[in-house]
């Protein structure tokens, strides 16, 4: 821990299945310290203080709020919760990290960065899979021009629906995630959609597609959105029938790169510029390069111990610090995540009355403007 540096006090409300990952990732940083974890249900706090070596935990929110007075507030509890509980903790004077998916809709995330800008504190939403390595890297070679022009971007996510987190889901027609506006939908795709809007230049794309519901479930599980803007596109797959896989390929006027989050590779296939059947061997000989690559990196990262599933959430939370402190710009800033948020109501709007998607294209974005 650097000295000259004052610790973040940091606390966690909400001990359920993603504050493992916070915790973990917590651990992992300097200059934080972590004061206590908070969970109406004691025996999760318990628990979860315990595994992280977190000296206190705590059942109230206001006694935690209270005693421990953290800088900063990482809020893991159901969706249902972030506005009001952002706004609450905006209000005691903490910087907040909210958990995707940010709040129900868009009014609540404008209400809640009204409260941020009257109370001067900051908010991040966890979209923390734009910081990963691979991710950080294919926008490298973007920005290094390897792809051209980014015209589309192809984004999977394979979410079985017997897996641990889906068959809670499946099973309870009350569970939390069932409750919410875009069902179990609105918990699991902002991950595969930011990024293809992290690399759009619409703010507010045309919307195609729509969801289905998979034989023998009561609740719509299959999605299948495509994205229109002027001069590029982008669609996303959400599949109950698929294995767990988060894949995004990246289609530029140059070439196309895709990207494994769980494999953490990256697969860039340049346009073959040798003249007929030399192409059938510059194409197999790009897959060796990238193969060879891909094994020297990831064997290079794990010799430093740098491969972690979650590792962008750390830098995100790094990033995010240092902006609190006044060292950096916000990771993500307020306005975008309004407009992710609208987006995601245009889509279930559209999913759920695709013959009303005139009106809900209709919608204004430039009327909410935030200042960074």
């Amino acid at each position: 821990m650097n000295p000259s540096i004052p610790p973040l006090r940091v606390a966690l409300l909400g001990c359920g299945q993603i504050a493992d990952a916070h915790l973990a990732q917590l651990r992992r940083i300097r200059n934080v310290d972590i004061v206590s974890v908070c969970d109406v249900h004691e025996d999760l706090a318990w628990q979860a203080a315990k595994r992280f070596q977190v000296a206190r935990w705590d059942t109230s929110l206001d006694r935690m709020l209270d005693e421990t007075r953290p800088d900063v507030v990482h809020l893991t509890t159901p969706a249902q919760t972030h506005a009001p509980l952002a706004q609450q903790l905006l209000e005691a004077g903490c910087h907040v990290y909210v958990e995707k998916p940010f709040t129900l809709n868009a009014a609540e995330a404008a209400q809640v960065f009204e409260t941020a800008a009257r109370c001067e504190r900051l908010v991040c939403v966890g979209h923390d899979q734009l910081f990963d390595a691979a991710w950080l890297k294919a926008k490298a070679w973007i920005r290094q021009g390897l792809l051209g022009e980014v015209r589309h971007i192809e984004s999977i996510l394979g979410y079985p629906i017997d897996g641990k987190f889906g068959s809670l889901v499946a099973s309870n027609p009350r569970h939390w995630v069932r409750q919410l506006p875009g069902g179990l939908f609105q918990n699991t795709i902002s991950h595969p959609l930011y990024r293809i809007t992290d690399l759009l230049a619409d703010r507010q794309s045309e919307l195609l597609g729509g969801w289905r519901t998979r034989q023998g479930f009561e609740f719509p599980t299959e999605l299948s959105i495509s994205l229109q803007g002027l001069r590029q596109s982008g669609s996303l797959t959400f599949s109950t029938f698929l294995p767990p896989q988060r894949v995004t390929k990246i289609y530029g006027t140059k070439g196309t790169v895709s990207i494994d989050f769980d494999a953490q590779t990256l697969q860039f296939h340049r346009l073959t510029k040798l003249p007929g059947a030399f192409a059938k061997l510059e194409a197999p000989f790009q897959h060796f390069r990238n193969a060879s690559w891909n094994l020297a990196n990831n064997l290079g990262r794990f010799a430093r111990a740098d491969i972690h599933y979650f590792g962008g959430m750390k830098t995100l939370f790094e990033r995010f610090y240092d902006a609190i402190r006044g060292t950096g710009p916000h990771p993500i800033p307020h306005v975008e995540t309004y407009e992710f948020t609208l987006l995601m109501d245009r889509i279930f709007d559209h999913c759920r009355a695709p013959h009303l998607v005139a009106e809900t294209e209709s919608r204004e974005v430039d009327k909410f403007q935030l200042s960074v």
